[in-house]
């Protein structure tokens, strides 16, 4: 099930743990010893431990969930990988996608969503809709709603995907 140096998620834990050995037969139930992210050791039950899930493994059990009823710990190995191989062309459609999203340049009139409140020193908030005024070469301003009339805010246009995403 589990293998020595695997990461795995640990009940209550948020950082993922490594599994150090097992399983080790006790009494009940068969344990594992794990290593957590604050480097304390400990023996634990099988049931408090699951794998780490990947994105492409997240979309292979969507597209599979989806499209049948059968639970996906259930599927055969053969089945696991033509869905495997579908997410991958789905993620793969999906960064490209992004890609494309990403080259189109900035213009006047579109919008942008803030993703991180108090960016570049604005008073602007998670999830701010603003309309872009002006772009230039590394920076373009926008409206600045909660500022007096005629007021801008300026960004970084490196900052698409950190600070903010267009709306």
């Amino acid at each position: 099930m589990f293998k020595a140096e695997q990461k795995v998620k640990f009940n209550g834990m948020t950082m993922p743990a490594t599994i150090i050995s097992g399983p080790h037969p006790t009494h009940g139930a068969d344990r594992w010893l794990i290593r957590k992210a604050d480097e304390t050791v400990s023996l634990v039950k099988t049931a408090e431990l699951s794998p780490i899930r990947t994105r492409r493994e997240v979309v292979a059990k969507a597209i599979y969930t989806g499209s049948s009823y059968a639970r996906w710990d259930a599927v055969s190995p053969s089945a696991r990988t033509g869905y495997l191989m579908v997410a991958d062309r789905v993620l793969a459609a999906l960064a490209a996608a992004d890609a494309d999203e990403k080259a189109v340049p900035l213009k006047s009139g579109d919008r942008i969503r803030i993703l991180r409140s108090g960016l570049e020193f604005a008073s602007v908030s998670r999830g701010d809709i603003l309309t872009v005024m002006s772009v230039g070469r590394d920076s373009f301003k926008t409206n600045a709603p909660a500022a007096p009339v005629g007021s801008q805010w300026s960004f970084a246009l490196s900052n698409e995907g950190k600070g903010w995403e267009r709306a």
